[in-house]
């Protein structure tokens, strides 16, 4: 008899769960036509396929075009002077726009987070030339002021000025508020950063060429946190801004050889430290997407970097005997347009 009332109980008990499950089946497809409906409404252009949301993760592949501009980091390589006074046009090695690139794939885990691959590289040079006549001529604003021979000023300086990076991010990236047309994204991931400057400037005159270079290279690793918005709105077209903050621990290290045709070591001078170089990047700008997986956007992008050693800040530094080794930290930005074709399936 006992027997018998546990088996009804049990038999109770498993009608209920059945009957509440399917209460939640019948739930869970009543919301998602609901979901299907809202999307198709405000995304009508895509017809069926666009019961997934516009702004949702999908597995895919990407690449973007950067021009950039480097700024705060010119460096003044020569004076035009008449005798002792500055007559004429100081000669300056400010990097203009140039182009890089950045190259990622993702991988989807559901309509709600991914993981994300992905490489940088943007590479700029500048060059400049100053040429004066007698009785002008030109001052060497980048040799050591004890050096012997820093006084004789030359009639022709010419110069070369490279800044190039690069990243690798591995980024998780997972929504955090949504609806039809809207979602808000935040980022946690790893990046490791190269950042490189190299200098060159050549002076002639009185029958002897001088040269100056110097390299600064950085080698860091460290965390990168982000966050994004995306609002879409009818055929295809979207608006999305972005903003990101990496901080990377590393190395730098510098050298400075001032050369001639009668002397190959004439200054020369290296220094390492360690850093913590801290990069926020903004990004604005709209797009369109087609629900075959098609998608390509342009923007607006800035990016501060904070803490680094500029080449100018390390030139002054050994011109004055090191008196500013302990304060060689430094900003510079970069900034420019962002061009991105991906494709999701």
């Amino acid at each position: 008899m006992r027997m018998n009332s546990r088996l009804w109980v049990l038999l109770g008990v498993l009608a209920v769960f059945c009957g509440s499950a399917r209460a939640e089946e019948a739930t869970s497809v009543q919301d998602s036509a609901i979901q299907l409906a809202a999307c198709t409404e405000s995304y009508d252009t895509c017809a069926p396929a666009c019961c997934t949301p516009p702004w949702a993760h999908q597995s895919g592949v990407f690449g973007e075009l950067l021009l950039l501009r480097a700024r705060d980091a010119e460096i003044a390589y020569g004076m035009s002077v008449n005798g002792a006074v500055p007559e004429g046009r100081v000669g300056v090695l400010d990097p203009e726009y140039d182009l890089g690139f950045r190259v990622g794939l993702t991988k989807a885990l559901d309509h709600c987070s991914s993981f994300s691959l992905s490489y940088t590289n943007f590479n700029s040079s500048q060059d400049d030339r100053l040429d004066q006549a007698a009785p002008n001529s030109i001052q060497k604003l980048l040799v050591h002021p004890a050096e012997p021979n820093a006084a004789a000023n030359v009639l022709t300086a010419f110069g070369a000025y490279d800044i190039d990076f690069q990243f690798a991010d591995l980024d998780y990236r997972f929504v955090v508020l949504s609806n039809d047309c809207t979602a808000a994204n935040f980022t946690i991931g790893a990046r490791y950063g190269n950042l490189d400057q190299e200098m060159a400037v050549v002076y002639t005159g009185a029958g002897l060429t001088e040269s100056i270079t110097t390299d600064i290279d950085f080698d860091g690793a460290g965390l990168r946190l982000g966050a994004d918005i995306e609002h879409h709105g009818n055929r295809g077209l979207f608006v999305y801004g972005k903003t990101a903050a990496s901080f990377l621990a590393g190395e730098f290290h510098a050298n400075y050889l001032h050369a001639s045709t009668a002397d190959p070591v004439r200054v020369a001078s290296e220094w390492e430290a360690g850093r913590l170089v801290s990069i926020l990047d903004l990004e604005v700008g709209a797009g369109w997407q087609h629900c075959s997986g098609l998608r390509a956007s342009v923007g607006y992008t800035f990016s501060s970097w904070l803490g680094t050693v500029k080449t100018d800040d390390w030139i002054d530094a050994v011109r004055n005997n090191g008196q500013s080794f302990r304060d060689l930290s430094d900003d510079f930005t970069f900034d420019g347009f962002v061009g991105r074709v991906e494709y999701r399936f």
